[in-house]
């Protein structure tokens, strides 16, 4: 029996695992942390044959998730669960499409689903997580790759960047409904998603590395300016290239800004231009 409880569990377990910088200790949640997209993950589905090809070294949001049923159900049973019927599920726009080609996606959150974000206008997928709790206001995920590691993460439920949710092949319902909230606590919940949160940002040049290196160079992804770029919170003269043709757009008319260094009129255009 499959059970959404199940997969909430194990990749529960996993949280605070942090990417590696090198093939070294990928059994250690925390040693030899880095940025270049090395995880146990990738290693494991690639001994079980997941995939057209080794996964290491890339972006693993979905990697993590494929490892997570993996687990719990093994290489067979695990995919048909996911609705995977290709050797595409590395990529999180191809695992959204397993799920539409089933005809289970859809704007409706159930705990254990696998949740799909989109952070441009493309028509595709950018990232993805496990639902492990839902209320009535907001959304609880386990993602991987996210900060360099396997993190909890909340949003509101309207939260523009979802695009929807994968409904995996489970036995049974497995409490996956959320309790009705009290007044006092729909209150609260209420609030706390109207706060405003503010992040900073870093001015980032070639040389610089990180996992905001990682956000301007997904922005450069998803937008189609250089498709074959890495995603490793390397900022190179790759990366510096794609900043520029990124800049180009942003300010199409004013050849001042075109200079490779991501500061904040170029944070601020980027992110309001994924809006």
């Amino acid at each position: 029996m499959s059970k959404a409880s199940e997969i909430v569990a194990i990749a529960t377990a996993e949280i605070g695992y942090k990417e590696k910088a090198t093939n070294s200790n990928l059994d250690s949640a925390t040693a030899n942390p880095g940025s270049a997209n090395w995880t146990k993950y990738a290693r494991d589905l690639a001994v079980a044959g997941y995939y057209n090809g080794g996964k290491n070294g890339y972006a693993w949001c979905d990697v993590f998730v494929d490892w997570v049923f993996f687990k719990a159900y093994g290489k067979d049973n695990g995919q048909r669960i996911q609705c995977q019927t290709g050797p595409y599920g590395a990529g999180c726009t191809f695992s959204m499409q397993y799920y539409q080609e089933k005809g289970r996606f859809d704007k409706n959150p159930k705990v254990g689903d696998q949740i799909f974000f989109r952070y441009s206008g493309s028509s595709g997928a950018d990232h993805t997580g496990i639902v492990a709790e839902v209320t009535s206001a907001q959304i609880i995920t386990i993602e991987g790759n996210s900060d360099n590691q396997v993190k909890k993460n909340t949003y509101a439920r309207t939260y523009g960047c979802i695009i929807g949710y994968g409904h995996p092949l489970y036995d049974e319902a497995d409490g996956t409904a959320a309790p009705a909230p009290t007044p006092a606590t729909e209150k609260k919940k209420t609030e706390a998603t109207e706060k405003a949160v503010s992040v900073s940002l870093k001015q980032l040049s070639q040389g610089s590395t990180g996992a905001q290196v990682k956000t301007i160079q997904r922005i450069i992804y998803v937008r189609g300016i250089n498709s074959q770029i890495s995603i490793d919170g390397d900022f190179g003269p790759i990366t510096k290239a794609g900043v520029i043709a990124l800049q180009k757009k942003l300010f199409p008319n004013t050849a001042s800004e075109w200079d490779g260094i991501v500061g904040k009129n170029t944070w601020t255009a980027a992110l309001t231009a994924l809006n």
